[in-house]
């Protein structure tokens, strides 16, 4: 199912979709996003039984591009293009 026609995906076909991650390094706090779209990577989830610290804390995919950055106030602003 989507959202939309276009947008944040919900559905179980995720061959054409990207994958963004976004982890947060404990240590120093900084946030990292990855962007998996070549069809070969494994996408690991976390599972909901277990606490890993260096594991996703949240996830979508896409079809349409997202880009990234840092708004005036500190907070992530994504843009889908």
């Amino acid at each position: 199912m989507f959202t939309s026609a276009q947008g944040f995906y919900e559905g179980t076909a995720l061959a054409d979709k990207t994958f963004h991650g976004f982890r947060l390094n404990h240590p120093d706090g900084n946030l990292s996003v990855d962007i998996i779209n070549d069809g070969t990577t494994v996408v690991s989830l976390p599972s909901d039984d277990v606490i890993d610290p260096s594991a996703y804390k949240h996830w979508i995919w896409s079809k349409d591009t997202i880009t990234f950055r840092w708004g005036d106030n500190g907070h992530l602003i994504m843009e889908m293009l």
